[in-house]
């Protein structure tokens, strides 16, 4: 901690302990003082900040748990599905990165305007193709990068209305968009919902079966979803918030009906080993407390807690919680202060040590002049 706390630092945290402020945990932190620049491409601007990207992410990555079960039952085998990339690129760029015959849906999104785009490549297709015809096996001299035949768009529409109903659902809590497939198509080029120059918001699936993968993609337009990016990130960030507030609730139902030892010391003194050994019948043990005190600690599991007044309720024994020791706070302060003595005490010994060296250097000065003058010329 020490290395990497500056004196104003040290300073600050303890004017902010000792104004009775709160320390939760000692916070190490280091500032960079150099600039960060990142560059700003025009033609690619980011329409997008961080945190609708994460909440965008969040969304997707949550639909997945019914999207596998779904597609498990559907294919009455065990698939793997994971959310493999979320990124901003322009339509030009995204028809550029999926192979160009490939299959392809459009599907509109009313109440919105335009249409998104979900496509299937074929490293993927013709497996699910396969499943659903019940081989499972794709042909080995069967060419994937072949366009699918009439009957095969037809079968793999039944695993793109799946699909659809659950990309139904995980939008249902920000918008009520009614997904409709206007268009199939096999060839990327022939599909042209944006201009190339519009920005477009790519999800990539990675869907796995047996030891076989490929990619499904979601390409959503940023015009047409625009207006929903901060509902998306407010539901997302709110059902974080619950989840921390219900976990809170379970760790405290958990815990309090735990059982701890609680022990209230009256008196306390010290003996030497050679008392304790003699120690005998009827022997008396003296305590450092007057006899009329009534003050006492109390300990939980050992930990020093409360200060407290012993005293009788209902002919027992008994404790009335008087104050909260805050050991913790005080063993911070102690150490704040411990490494601003030790600051103040190396800043006086290399003060000290300059001072010399200025007094040596003098001294040496004054000798030279003096050997100048005395050399005979």
């Amino acid at each position: 901690m020490a290395e990497f706390l500056s004196q104003d630092e040290i300073d600050a945290l303890l004017d902010i302990a000792e104004q009775g402020e709160d320390i939760e945990t000692p916070i190490e932190r280091v500032i960079s003082k150099e600039k960060n620049y990142s560059i700003y491409d025009f033609k690619k601007p980011n329409r997008i900040s961080p945190e609708q990207l994460k909440a965008f992410s969040a969304m997707h990555d949550k639909m997945l748990r019914d999207f596998i079960n779904d597609l498990s039952s559907m294919l009455r085998k065990i698939v793997d599905v994971k959310l493999y990339s979320i990124e901003q690129m322009t339509y030009g760029e995204f028809i550029l990165s999926i192979p160009q015959i490939t299959s392809l849906n459009t599907l509109s999104i009313k109440p919105l305007d335009g249409r998104i785009v979900i496509e299937c490549n074929p490293a993927i297709s013709h497996k699910i193709i396969a499943e659903l015809l019940g081989s499972g096996a794709v042909n080995t001299s069967d060419n994937v990068d072949r366009e699918l035949t009439e009957i095969e768009v037809e079968i793999l529409e039944h695993f793109y209305k799946m699909f659809i109903r659950n990309l139904y659902k995980a939008w249902s809590d920000i918008s009520k968009l009614n997904y409709k497939i206007e268009s199939r198509d096999t060839n990327a080029n022939a599909i042209q919902i944006v201009s190339d120059h519009e920005i477009v918001l790519l999800v990539v699936l990675e869907i796995t079966i047996d030891e076989e993968s490929g990619f499904l993609s979601i390409c959503y337009p940023i015009s047409y979803f625009e207006p929903l990016l901060n509902k998306v990130v407010e539901k997302i960030f709110s059902e974080g918030k619950n989840r921390k507030s219900s976990r809170k609730r379970d760790i405290k139902t958990l815990i309090s009906g735990a059982r701890m030892r609680v022990e209230s010391i009256m008196a306390e003194t010290e003996l030497t080993a050679y008392d304790i050994l003699n120690l005998k019948i009827d022997d008396v043990i003296v305590f450092n407390k007057n006899a009329t005190s009534s003050s006492a600690i109390v300990y939980i599991n050992k930990k020093e807690k409360f200060s407290a007044i012993s005293g009788i309720s209902n002919n027992r024994k008994a404790i009335q919680i008087k104050a909260n020791l805050d050991r913790e706070k005080q063993e911070t302060l102690d150490t704040l202060r411990a490494m601003r003595e030790e600051r103040e005490i190396k800043a006086k010994e290399m003060s000290e040590n300059i001072r010399k060296l200025l007094e040596e250097k003098k001294q040496k000065k004054v000798v030279f002049l003096t050997n100048t003058f005395n050399t005979p010329w």
